[in-house]
């Protein structure tokens, strides 16, 4: 099959985290879990009896932070947003420093062929600073990117996806090259900075965020073959 890249040279990929190299789904849902179930028993949600399913969990992974948190709580508890986001986040770090949070297999090595082959590489999330620089830390990644930014906790005007990949091209001098990533978010992104968009269907979009993809993959390591004529 073609793909418009194999007739224009990518100079670059630009990787979501969550659902693109990372299978944050089971430990993220249990470490929300667990922060919901520790405010609960604190008295924090007075109300609120457990926590909300993991389906409705995983539906939120990808969006930032000042959004993820917000929709999980009822509208009488927006005032503990961040609470919420930080006792996560410090089940999220044990969960990874510990073994229990892992990459999608063979993560590394398309990192390393993409890399061999002399494409720039890039880490671009709506997920906290705080977060990003656990997972890269763990995993040993700043060895292959040349760039990685996040959103982070905050909601600031023009401070999104797509912006932050535009600001990571620039930074990496490239022009041409690949978003990958498994939500609407970097459908967008793409489509803003002139990008192949590859859907990585194995994550936690849905269908119909992928209406825009130049390419789907159900599993990352498929990710160089697509390339490979390039």
């Amino acid at each position: 099959m073609s793909y418009p890249w194999h007739h224009e040279q990518p100079e670059a990929v630009v990787f979501d985290m969550d659902g693109t190299l990372l299978n944050s789904g089971d430990f993220g849902v249990v470490a929300i879990t667990r922060a919901f179930e520790s405010m609960i028993a604190q008295g924090r949600l007075p109300g609120v009896d457990a926590p909300p399913p993991p389906q409705a969990i995983r539906e939120q992974i990808g969006k930032p932070p000042a959004v993820f948190y917000r929709e999980l709580l009822p509208d009488t508890f927006q005032h503990v947003h961040a609470e919420l986001h930080h006792q996560t986040t410090l089940h999220e770090r044990e969960f990874l420093t510990t073994g229990v949070g892992n990459l999608f297999e063979g993560t590394l090595e398309v990192l390393q062929a993409l890399k061999a082959s002399g494409l720039r590489l890039a880490l671009v999330s709506n997920c906290s600073r705080p977060y990003m620089d656990c997972v890269v830390e763990v995993f040993g990644l700043d060895r292959w990117l040349e760039h990685r930014d996040c959103v982070g906790d905050k909601s600031i005007p023009g401070r999104n996806k797509s912006a932050l990949v535009g600001q990571a091209l620039q930074a990496m001098g490239a022009r041409r090259g690949l978003m990958v990533g498994d939500r609407v978010h970097d459908a967008e992104a793409a489509q803003a900075n002139g990008l192949w968009f590859v859907a990585c269907t194995y994550g936690y979009g849905r269908d119909e965020e992928f209406a825009s993809a130049h390419a789907r993959i159900n599993d990352i390591r498929h990710l160089p073959g697509l390339l490979r004529q390039a």
